[in-house]
């Protein structure tokens, strides 16, 4: 009996009809000329890999698409890139001269609702630079990825730059629990400040404390963003951070890009890898971000191999559903010619077809012997604008409106 999920696909993963395949290439061709132009080298790492070399010991692990393989060993599917890059960092490239700049195109997976340009298999680009410290090489993750979705065909998007080190040492000096500080760091997370104030006041510190940690977490704009929080920062820790996030923004001046960057003192980003600059980017047309990224000087260690790195991953899926919005597919002219034939004539069409295609045009072989008319009429609905119709010592080469 054939199953009723026989011809269907599983929720959260997609075909690519032909018109999105060749935006997904482009893309991904877009992004490898940007990286490379960067000095960025490409890398590749597997699909799968032993469990223990995803897993980040927490909650996440629950989305991770896990199983045995025949030697009884768990696996998992890799959720993101950045882990991967980590481990094959700390295990093959211990030697490679730093700091090490890295990117990669990817199929990743993880096991979340599934949304508009959200799916459980997706495919990601990214970048990551290991072996560096401090501002500047924060700077250039920033304005990489700003680049990098201008040349994928993004134009009107911000990117938040926050430090997620500000929080982290607000949250020590306070001296919560975990529970507590979770339940804070997900009301910062959906931006609900109402809830936030709520969960404050469920920790039982002072109204003074509450209310400057409110208002910090909620400071979001240019630079005058960082003089306000001087001014209610007294950790050192905090404001060493702060200042380095400062020296980050002021670096994206001299890359041309501040313009497209907001402050925001409340972004933490989903991961808790994170240890200090993180930034999203995001477009009006989707409610969630395409791009995300930060300093994560702590994972290598998990491999042994403690180095400080950075990096960003951009999501083609989600840059995907934005094309859809922008553009008609209807428009899109896939072939510069038709080569047609009639009856005989099919090896001088080959040859014809080879001659264009060395000229670097997009050229289309008929595969049956047709008319004049018969091959015309298709070429017009395929928008194809030009034909080459070859007959009995004769080669009609026409262009059409």
């Amino acid at each position: 009996m054939t199953s009723s999920r026989f011809g269907r696909l599983p929720e959260g993963v997609r075909d690519l009809l032909p018109a999105d395949a060749r935006r997904k290439r482009q893309m991904e061709q877009a992004f490898a000329d940007v990286a490379g132009s960067w000095g960025y080298q490409e890398v590749i790492t597997p699909t799968f890999e032993y469990f223990e070399n995803l897993s980040s010991g927490d909650s996440d692990d629950d989305k991770l698409y896990k199983f045995l393989d025949r030697r009884g060993h768990l696996m998992a599917l890799k959720p993101d890139v950045t882990r991967p890059i980590a481990r094959l960092v700390a295990t093959r490239m211990r030697n490679a001269p730093l700091p090490l700049r890295l990117y990669y195109l990817s199929h990743a997976f993880n096991y979340e609702e599934p949304l508009v340009g959200r799916q459980r298999e997706y495919y990601q680009a990214g970048v990551e630079i290991l072996g560096a410290a401090g501002p500047a090489a924060d700077a250039e993750a920033v304005a990489l990825a700003v680049e990098a979705m201008q040349s994928c065909g993004l134009q009107e998007f911000r990117m938040s730059l926050g430090d997620v080190s500000i929080f982290h040492s607000l949250m020590e000096e306070l001296q919560l629990s975990e529970l507590q500080v979770q339940a804070i760091k997900g009301a910062v997370g959906k931006k609900d400040f109402v809830l936030l104030e709520e969960q404050l006041s469920s920790t039982g510190i002072s109204q003074e404390k509450q209310r400057r940690i409110s208002k910090l977490l909620s400071l979001r704009g240019g630079p005058q963003v960082l003089d306000q929080a001087r001014e209610i920062l007294d950790s050192e820790r905090a404001l060493a951070a702060l200042e380095n996030l400062g020296q980050v923004y002021g670096t994206l001046k001299s890359y041309g890009v501040q313009e497209a960057v907001t402050l925001d003192l409340g972004l933490l980003l989903g991961l808790d890898y994170y240890t200090g600059v993180v930034f999203e980017g995001y477009t009006l047309s989707l409610g969630f971000p395409v791009c995300g990224g930060g300093r994560y000087d702590k994972l290598l260690e998990h491999f042994g191999y403690p180095l400080p790195a950075t990096g960003f991953a951009l999501s083609l899926d989600q840059l995907l559903a934005v094309k859809e919005k922008e553009q008609d597919r209807s428009e899109e002219a896939l072939v510069d010619v038709l080569v047609a034939w009639g009856e005989n004539r099919l090896d001088e069409a080959v040859r014809k077809a080879q001659e264009l295609r060395a000229q670097g045009l997009k050229v289309e072989l008929q595969l049956e012997p047709g008319t004049p008319d018969e091959a015309k009429d298709y070429a017009i609905n395929n928008k194809i604008k030009r034909l080459v119709y070859i007959n009995t010592g004769d080669v009609q080469d026409e262009l059409l409106t």
